[in-house]
C-alpha cells in the first residue's frame, strides 16, 4: 500500500462518546449530489467506536507543510486532549465537531451508513458544511513519506 499515494486528512468527531481525532489517508469523495464522502476506519481503533456513537465527523484535509498535524493526530501515546490543545485554531462546524482552522479544508459530515469490510468499516457521510481553512496546497503520503503539492 506504500505505493498508493493518498491525500492526508485528520478525522475529528465529538458528541456523547467524547472528542476524538486521528490521521487518515483512506478518505474518498463519493457523490456530489448529495455531497458525500467515505472514510475507512479500522474496527479495532478507538475512533471506530467513538465515531459510531457520535454519528458526526469532520474530514480536515491537510495542506502542504502540515506533516506536524498529521503526526500529532497519529501519536497513540499522546492524550486526546493534548492533541486538540496542540492543533492550533479549532473551528466549530455545523455538525458541532471541531475542525482544524489551519487545514486546507474542513468537510463536516453526518454519518448516513456504515459498511463492514474486512478489518475496517467504511463510513459514509453526507457533507453538511464546507469550511475553507488557512492552509494552502496539498499533502500526500506516498512511499512512506510526505510530499507537498503546491
Amino acid at each position: 500500500m506504500a505505493s498508493l499515494g493518498a491525500a492526508v486528512s485528520v478525522i475529528t468527531t465529538d458528541g456523547p462518546a467524547g472528542r476524538h481525532g486521528m490521521t487518515a489517508t483512506a478518505v474518498c469523495s463519493l457523490s456530489d449530489s448529495p455531497a458525500s464522502l467515505l472514510v475507512c476506519i479500522n474496527r479495532n481503533s478507538r475512533m471506530h467506536d467513538v465515531l459510531a456513537q457520535n454519528g458526526v465527523f469532520a474530514v480536515n484535509v491537510l495542506a502542504a507543510g502540515q506533516e506536524d498535524l498529521s503526526r500529532l493526530f497519529s501519536n497513540a501515546d499522546l492524550p486526546m486532549a493534548q492533541r486538540f490543545a496542540s492543533a492550533g485554531d479549532l473551528v466549530r462546524t455545523a455538525v458541532d465537531v471541531p475542525g482544524l482552522g489551519a487545514a486546507q479544508l474542513t468537510l463536516a459530515c453526518a454519518v448516513t451508513m456504515t459498511i463492514e469490510a474486512s478489518t475496517h468499516s467504511v463510513v459514509l457521510g453526507e457533507v453538511r458544511e464546507i469550511l475553507k481553512g488557512t492552509g494552502e496546497g496539498g499533502l500526500v503520503y506516498f512511499g512512506r513519506r510526505y510530499h507537498a503539492l503546491v
